[in-house]
């Protein structure tokens, strides 16, 4: 597949350099057998289940001694390995992969409830969380949205490790350094609310653990984004924020879904954060293309997780 000089065609060849054993379990569908096609074709390693399929003893084994199957019958065990996103993640906890991209049909509940039970939390983390990295309709530029898929109400601490966790994946992808912006319908206590004062303190947190990674907050989207208007609402970032923290759910996939459909932003993701392995869901909604990007961007993530 032929890809303009951008943002996407850089960590494809950047993931190409540190070649990754990449699985899909959702094999059967239409969209990620063209995928599947499409990544051999840039040299991309692709893992049929076939080619695992030996390891059913050993996968047995395997989960048999983690926690959730505790009291489970050998019989549970071998029914939740028939299903290909669970075996799928045993393999990769055994590493016969290197990472896995799932939810063209999955929901991103069920990915996420599967890898967290299978490969588990990073040691650096308490929590799971995730990213979209939107892309600019001439590739010139992107974004990072946080958490658009998987905490509904974060606390501040959960807020401030979200904008960690998205920092990382913003510069990973990118090569720019992270601007974060913690966004809120208040800024600099234009508005008293518990909601504000749940930002203002994510905003603390994260800038005294965080001081080499520059951000702002509680702040609206405008001053975060436009330079004439940050500067009237005194904020140090001029304008030129790049990750944006939202502070619910509700706000962030809103938000996403609206730069995707209305300004024509390629959204990928969610982009799974804080897993031990690199694990990424989908939209079911996902194109071809989609796939092939997140899929670059899990094998790109091999060498640092």
């Amino acid at each position: 597949m032929k890809q303009k000089n951008s943002f996407k065609n850089k960590f494809v060849k950047r993931a190409l350099k540190n070649p990754a054993k990449i699985y899909l379990p959702e094999y059967n569908d239409s969209r990620i057998k063209e995928a599947i096609l499409e990544l051999r074709n840039l040299d991309f390693t692709i893992v049929e289940y076939n080619q695992i399929q030996k390891n059913k003893e050993k996968y047995l084994n395997l989960i048999s001694n983690k926690k959730f199957t505790l009291n489970w019958s050998n019989n549970m065990m071998k029914n939740f390995l028939k299903d290909p996103l669970n075996y799928g993640l045993v393999a990769l906890e055994n590493d016969d992969v290197d990472c896995l991209v799932a939810g063209a049909k999955y929901s991103t509940s069920e990915v996420l409830r599967s890898s967290i039970r299978i490969v588990g939390l990073s040691k650096h983390t308490n929590w799971v969380s995730s990213s979209f990295f939107m892309i600019s309709p001439d590739s010139d530029y992107a974004y990072t949205f946080s958490d658009c898929g998987v905490i509904p109400e974060p606390s501040s601490e959960q807020l401030s490790s979200i904008a960690y966790e998205a920092s990382n994946l913003h510069k990973l992808l990118s090569g720019k350094k992270p601007i974060v912006a913690f966004l809120s319908f208040s800024s600099k206590g234009s508005a008293d609310h518990y909601k504000v004062l749940k930002v203002q303190r994510a905003y603390d947190l994260f800038s005294k653990k965080y001081p080499d990674i520059k951000c702002d907050g509680e702040i609206q989207f405008d001053a975060a984004i436009n330079s004439s208007i940050s500067k009237r609402k005194k904020s140090i970032l001029n304008g030129t924020a790049n990750v944006f923290i939202f502070p619910d759910l509700d706000s962030a996939n809103i938000a996403y879904k609206i730069t995707e459909h209305l300004a024509g932003f390629q959204a990928l993701g969610p982009l799974i954060q804080g897993l031990s392995k690199p694990v990424h869901d989908l939209s079911r909604g996902c194109k071809v293309e989609d796939i092939i990007s997140v899929a670059a961007i899990a094998a790109l993530q091999k060498s640092i997780l």
